[in-house]
């Protein structure tokens, strides 16, 4: 069936499992997790939810089950696309119960698995006689790819967050604000030697030990941050939010961090983001919803990340405007940088914006004239 995370490889392994063959460079991450569900029993039995029941005699199933909320939540996208190009079938979507409310159309059908993102990939006991059940449903059942490459611009993040994202016209008007996105798993070290070891503990287990660690350090550079902006921004506003409320802040900062993620914390979240001139981060899945909904974002990329660069970026603006309001730098980039992009984009968007706005008009113009 021709549904998986971009995996454009072939993958084989035996029966018993002493044989396989897949790309190792590439594929790892996604072969390997496929051979693992093939020679272990499933470990969880979910309870599953049928939502938003619909009635027709053609199924388009899109299957956005996945343990990494980045993943889900760009997969989730193909939903809103296909309606648009299949508005007479019915639509019915497979994701995790805690992502139903990304799900805002009444006439898309809801599977909903109720179980932690983490536990997904364990394997899900009765899925199959489940999914098979529904199928009996329909006279006919489609199941559709999920590419997470798409065209956001046909995208409505308002209608998918129910948030309205930024306005720029209120660039200008509106006290500036600028969110720092935490996560307590990925950090912005700005050091070789931590990210060496930061590295290390990842591959032989010692996260949790020196977690602290890296926590302390990407709270230093925030201070650090907050101090230069603040000469040259002295009325900026400074949240954070994110996963994990480890590491001591600077007073400057308006903490809006928790333990645990629900349906109120990430509305409240979304309040922020879309209100945010700039969101500032490290690359990864917990990106997404911040760049959909804000004016801008400084995105802090590792290295080894390049391979994936925009992947975990939500909206985009038109022409020269998504590179001057979308900005990259290196993982090893220190406050100075940082705060650089930031007084770069606040100080020169009223002149960029004017050209921008100037240029789409000529443009619009020679269409005219040329049809």
């Amino acid at each position: 069936m021709p549904i998986a995370h971009a995996a454009l490889f072939p993958v084989v392994v035996s029966h018993e499992g002493k044989y396989n063959r897949y790309d190792r460079a590439k594929g790892s991450w996604m072969a390997l997790p496929l051979i693992k569900s093939l020679q272990e029993k499933p470990e969880r039995e979910p309870e599953i939810n049928l939502l938003q029941v619909q009635k027709g005699r053609e199924l388009l199933l899109v299957n956005c089950l996945d343990s990494c909320f980045g993943h889900v939540f760009t997969k989730i996208w193909n939903v809103y696309l296909l309606k648009k190009k299949f508005p007479t079938k019915t639509l019915a979507v497979l994701l995790p119960a805690r992502c139903s409310w990304l799900i805002n159309d009444e006439k898309v059908e809801i599977w909903a698995v109720d179980l932690p993102l983490q536990e997904i990939d364990k394997g899900l006991k009765h899925l199959d006689f489940w999914v098979k059940a529904q199928f009996k449903r329909f006279d006919r059942v489609t199941l559709s790819e999920v590419p997470v490459h798409v065209d956001q611009e046909q995208l409505d993040f308002g209608k998918i967050l129910q948030a309205k994202p930024f306005d720029l016209v209120d660039f200008g008007r509106l006290p500036v604000q600028l969110t720092f996105i935490w996560r307590n798993d990925r950090f912005w070290l700005n050091s070789r030697l931590l990210d060496l070891l930061h590295k290390a503990s990842i591959k032989f287990g010692g996260l949790s030990l020196l977690r602290g660690l890296f926590c302390y350090q990407q709270a230093r550079l925030m201070g650090r941050l907050f101090q230069k902006i603040s000469k040259v921004l002295p009325d900026a506003n400074f949240f954070v939010t994110g996963l994990g409320k480890q590491g001591r802040l600077g007073s400057g900062w308006q903490d809006r961090r928790v333990e645990q993620i629900d349906l109120p914390v990430e509305r409240e979240w979304n309040e922020i983001y879309r209100q945010s001139h700039l969101v500032i981060g490290v690359h990864g899945s917990h990106m997404l919803i911040p760049t959909a909904l804000s004016a801008g974002f400084i995105e802090i990329l590792p290295r080894h990340k390049l391979p994936h660069i925009t992947e975990d970026i939500g909206r985009h603006h038109k022409g020269r405007m998504s590179h001057f309001l979308g900005r990259f730098v290196d993982e090893f980039s220190g406050p100075g940088l940082v705060a650089g992009n930031v007084e770069s984009v606040v100080g020169e968007f009223g002149r960029v914006i004017e050209v921008t706005k100037m240029e789409y008009s000529e443009e619009r113009k020679f269409e005219k004239v040329e049809g």
